[in-house]
């Protein structure tokens, strides 16, 4: 569970690909999440292209780490598979957790980039990408091999669980 333990936003890439075995194996790990009624709202776009990412890291401010991620996913929900939008928010979480779990353990930087529910930020991506009208882009992750030196804290906090009463 290092992989757990280790893991932290890292926004600095290498310019290096990653090979399409490791950008398999981080979306199978996306599907092994859990999901209300097993739904699986989750819908990915996979992008490679470096005039694409560069055009995406304008979306917003903290979507910079595009610029030189040699990988990013658009993670978005279908409302066809669950209507409630909260549901999707809480499944494509875990879908995206495991992802920058798998890019950890695989040597692989991550960081989240959120886009849901800032909706200048959706229409964006809903234009760009020219969605239908059930899929909701929730946010975006860069991924890259990193060029920076892991800032990995403790942040257990023992303060802050409680146990049996408040």
């Amino acid at each position: 569970m290092n992989s757990i333990f280790e893991r932290c936003s890292i926004r600095k890439y290498q310019n290096k690909a990653i090979e399409k075995e490791n950008i398999e194996l981080i979306l199978k790990a996306a599907f092994c999440a859990p999901s209300a009624r097993n739904a699986q709202p989750w819908e990915f776009i996979v992008i490679e292209d470096k005039s694409t990412l560069q055009t995406l890291s304008t979306f917003t401010p903290y979507a910079k780490p595009l610029q030189n991620a040699t990988l990013g996913v658009v993670v978005c929900a279908n409302l066809n598979r669950n209507s409630m939008i909260d549901f999707c928010e809480q499944d494509l979480a875990a879908a995206t957790q495991n992802m920058l779990l798998q890019a950890q353990t695989l040597g692989i930087g991550s960081v989240w980039i959120g886009v849901y529910p800032i909706e200048e930020r959706v229409a964006m991506l809903k234009e760009h990408f020219k969605l239908p009208e059930q899929i909701v882009p929730l946010w975006m992750i860069a991924f890259g091999y990193p060029d920076e030196k892991a800032n990995i804290k403790n942040k257990f906090q023992e303060s802050y669980i409680h146990y049996e009463k408040w």
